[in-house]
């Protein structure tokens, strides 16, 4: 845990210095430290992106980040220590002991438990990728799971510091619920003052998510990164919208963040949507300049990680043939992505066969209807009323007449393109659950803001009742397996280093003199060993592009 907490102040203060660093090119603006941390985060990842591609992350990689990191916080330090006395005088209050509480338990879960099945898969093997190489060309071919290339492994592997400590740091997951969490406390301190509480009740699903997912805090889990940030680009946008003035350059910064939420994991990639409205602004008031630096900066956090998905790959989008424009060696044959693909659906939908692949929605449904369970089944039908409840509220604005709010409007339409890419692609509830959550507390926020007068009132407070009976049994579920997790783990030796990455069962062949290892009897694709994969049939039918491991892998 002390190690752990350590780690955080440090990221802590690397993000915020390149934050702030990155918002210092906006003259005569000011932004949140939130806002900062999270512009460091997308700074810091799409630079080990790009470096990723010409070198491994090791210590250079982490040198060249640091100094950046000092001569931004010196450049700036006007903005640095007005944030210091900011939250200086909340750090030594019974806020700031609250605050003290929250980290440390978070840092109690990252510290130890189980990792995430996919962890052990690939996101731990990848993150030694890039540790080792950066990039692989045709890595992808080894293991297919490794060209789905999320950017947050890129973010993992530079706070890693295998180069300096000897073994891996895994705790930039519980950093992001950390600054997640203190966001949403903050917020909702002034929750009774609030004239609109949209933006409470976000607040409240960021750390409802948090313990969705806080016994596995310790896993560098692409879903996990994805819907934190996902929540918060909804919850600033709302905050933004409700509490700060709607400043259109909060809307565009926003909307590069809900980029980079797509180079996270490309299943969030309409949360993009959200940009119609301040492109729309910026068009209407002719600020062809702005257009032109937001485009940038959009291309900018995209370009690295399509390059990446090149080169790992062969494919533009992994693991989508619908844009089929590269012919190169490394490339994963058509058949191997489509059967990728299928498997991702299949079993999103709970057929677990790529033969059914085909089966229409009405015979498919049921069948995943049956498999979730109980209190999955109740939070769903929570969802459900709170669409009811949202298409309520606004046909009450509708009849009041009361001014149509654009921003709002893509907001909706963002959160409902995800729902049905979701749905339609791969239901599991975890990998659309920022979005299902958004539309429950959006939901009952507008109700918590509306006058309560007429029997549209009362028919708007039943819905809400029965949301809260929906949803009891998940918000049950989750504190139950985080109550039972202290209890089975306060006795494992992890308060001042932390769990390392599962060992698993390897087992090893050569090809070209190159030592290769895959996984045997359990699915363990361990970070220990290196190049690996937790698929012996799919090591089977790869080689090498060269005689060395740097020259990459191909299809046989």
């Amino acid at each position: 845990m002390a190690v752990i907490i350590l780690s955080w102040i440090y990221m802590f203060l690397v993000c915020m210095l390149i934050g702030v660093g990155m918002f210092s090119l906006v003259r005569n603006k000011s932004f949140s430290l939130t806002l900062c941390l999270a512009a460091g985060i997308t700074g810091i990842t799409v630079y080990t992106e790009i470096f990723s591609i010409f070198a491994g992350i090791s210590m250079w990689a982490h040198v060249a980040l640091l100094a950046t990191a000092l001569v931004c916080g010196y450049r700036n330090r006007s903005m640095v220590w007005q944030f210091w006395r900011t939250y200086r005088p909340v750090i030594f209050s019974w806020e700031g002991f609250f605050y003290c509480g929250f980290v440390l338990l978070i840092a109690f879960f990252t510290s130890r438990g189980e990792f995430h099945t996919d962890t052990n898969i690939y996101h731990a093997a990848a993150i030694r990728i890039y540790e080792e190489y950066g990039l692989v060309k045709g890595i992808g071919n080894l293991q297919l799971h490794y060209a789905y290339n999320s950017s947050y492994l890129a973010f993992a592997s530079i706070f890693s510091l295998k180069w300096l400590l000897g073994s891996s740091l895994h705790t930039t997951t519980g950093f992001l619920e950390v600054i997640m969490g203190l966001y949403a406390f903050r917020g909702l301190r002034e929750f009774q003052r609030h004239e609109n509480h949209v933006t409470d009740m976000m607040r409240i699903g960021i750390l409802f998510y948090t313990l969705v997912n806080v016994t596995r805090s310790m896993s560098p889990a692409t879903d996990y990164a994805t819907m934190f940030f996902a929540l918060f680009i909804v919850t600033a946008w709302c905050e933004n919208f409700f509490e700060k003035g709607s400043d259109l350059m909060v809307y565009c910064l926003l909307t590069v963040a809900a980029v980079f939420a797509a180079t996270l994991k490309f299943s969030s990639s309409l949360l993009i949507l959200i940009g119609l409205y301040p492109a729309c602004c910026l068009v209407r008031e002719r600020r062809w300049k702005e257009i032109g630096i937001f485009l940038a900066l959009g291309c900018v956090v995209l370009c690295p990680f399509l390059v990446r998905n090149y080169l790992i790959s062969g494919w533009l989008l992994y693991p989508f043939e619908g844009i089929d424009l590269f012919q190169v060696p490394w490339k994963i044959p058509v058949e191997y992505l489509v059967h990728d693909a299928d498997q991702i659906k299949v079993w999103g939908r709970c057929l677990y066969d790529v033969d059914k692949v085909d089966m229409p929605v009405g015979q498919w449904l049921p069948v995943w209807w049956e498999h979730q369970f109980r209190y999955e089944k109740m939070f769903l039908g929570g969802v459900l009323l709170g669409t009811a409840l949202q298409l309520l509220m606004a046909g009450m604005r509708l009849y009041r007449k009361q001014r149509l709010r654009p921003q709002l409007l893509v907001l909706h339409l963002a959160i409902w393109g995800n729902i049905f890419v979701w749905f339609f692609m791969a239901p599991f509830i975890r990998y659309g659950l920022a979005f299902l959550f958004a539309v429950i507390m959006i939901a009952v926020g507008e109700y918590l803001s509306e006058k309560k007068q007429g029997l549209c009132s009362i028919v708007a407070g039943s819905l809400v009742f029965c949301i809260l009976v929906s949803v009891s049994p998940y918000w049950d579920q989750y504190v139950t397996d985080a109550g039972v997790f202290i209890k089975h783990n306060l006795r494992e030796p992890y308060y001042i280093s932390q769990k390392d990455y599962d060992l698993g069962s390897m087992d090893s062949c050569e090809i070209n003199g190159n030592t290769i290892y895959f996984s045997t009897g359990e699915e363990i694709n361990s970070y220990h060993v290196f190049p690996g994969t937790c698929y012996k049939p799919m090591l089977e039918r790869s080689t090498l592009l060269g005689d060395q491991i740097k020259d990459g892998f191909r299809a046989k």
